[in-house]
């Protein structure tokens, strides 16, 4: 007997397909846009859980575990607030140099038109203000939100701190508490796609914090070297940035340089502060992640764009700088069931 030919699907069934999916994407993205107050920094949690486990694990072989969790809780918990505590007073200085930074921006645009006006005048338009005066109002307005935005860092550091003390908590009994719930098989394969989900963000995030760490001090060293106020806010953001691919590398680039420019006088030295940023961030991609991160995202240029659009127009900056790990683990879980592999494989380059 020859094998039966598969029955089409109807046009109806494939429309209710359709609307299923879709109703699904709109009630995950209206609950992932509503709950980005848990959810945010309780992902940013895990992803440190990750980079404090090894060491986790190294001090209990010299402490007791509880002690342990408290002495990487403190010491992060203590970082975390540090860093953004500075971070916030650096804005602050920041909002205090706008008045003069303002008057830069105006004087600097009035020469370059008063340049453009003696070479080719055709290219003004005329304009009742200014356009040093419309940039200079555009960098005020955009102090406010910039403020507000540190601010909320701090206290969504508080948060990720007390998220990181329970995780840490309940990281070592975890294998024991999937074996209780499930039968052995069953938990045995749900433990194994832990394991690789553990392996793939470990490698990826013990790699990028190295790079990010090489990156940061080598700006911070030469922003400070070169007079340029702020240079441990510009590290910061160098280092943050650069888990954002491709767009964070601009942004680390132009927020620096364009102060250096506003707040040193034109000579060498806004130019030296460039060519060292560009110079360090050129390194670090052609050098320093190459060798350290090697092939440990494993995902085609194409989808890391597309991840990095999703999670930043969901949930903004934090979005961008938690897409690559949650895309990882998306691709790891589709991999495991054979009915999602075909995407995982168009997803990934390996």
């Amino acid at each position: 007997m020859g094998s039966s030919a598969p029955v089409p699907r109807s046009p109806t069934a494939s429309l209710y397909a359709a609307a299923a999916v879709l109703v699904v994407a709109s009630i995950s993205w209206f609950l992932l846009k509503e709950l980005a107050p848990v959810l945010r920094p309780l992902l940013i949690a895990i992803i440190l859980a990750y980079v404090l486990l090894p060491y986790h694990s190294w001090l209990r072989k010299r402490v007791t575990a509880p002690v342990s969790i408290v002495l990487l809780a403190s010491f992060t918990a203590a970082v975390l607030f540090g860093l953004a505590l500075a971070v916030y007073l650096s804005v602050l200085g920041l909002n205090d140099e706008l008045p003069r930074l303002q008057q830069r921006v105006e004087s600097l645009t009035l020469q370059a038109e008063e340049t453009v006006i003696q070479i080719a005048p055709q290219f003004m338009g005329e304009s009742e203000e200014s356009l040093g005066k419309q940039l200079g109002g555009l960098a005020t307005k955009i102090a406010g939100p910039v403020l507000n935005a540190a601010g909320g860092a701090l206290v969504e550091a508080g948060v990720v701190a007390l998220y990181l003390v329970f995780l840490l908590l309940e990281a070592s009994r975890f294998p024991d508490r999937v074996r209780a719930a499930y039968p052995p098989d069953r938990a045995e394969e749900i433990l194994h796609l832990a394991g690789q989900v553990n392996a793939a963000i470990i490698s990826y995030l013990k790699a990028k914090v190295k790079s990010s760490l090489i990156l940061a001090i080598a700006v911070g060293i030469a922003m400070a070297a070169l007079g340029v106020r702020f240079a441990f806010l510009w590290a910061v953001l160098t280092f943050l940035c650069n888990f954002i691919p491709y767009i964070g590398s601009v942004v680390a680039f132009c927020l620096p340089v364009g102060f250096a420019v506003l707040q040193l006088e034109p000579g060498w030295r806004p130019v030296a502060a460039a060519l060292l940023v560009l110079s360090c961030q050129a390194a670090s991609a052609a050098i320093v992640e190459p060798m350290l991160l090697g092939k440990a995202v494993g995902l085609s240029p194409l989808v890391i764009l597309g991840s990095l659009a999703f999670w930043g127009l969901l949930w903004g900056i934090p979005g961008m700088f938690l897409a690559i790990p949650l895309t990882v683990v998306a691709v790891i879980v589709m991999n495991h069931f054979a009915s999602t592999r075909p995407v995982a494989k168009l997803l990934s380059t390996g």
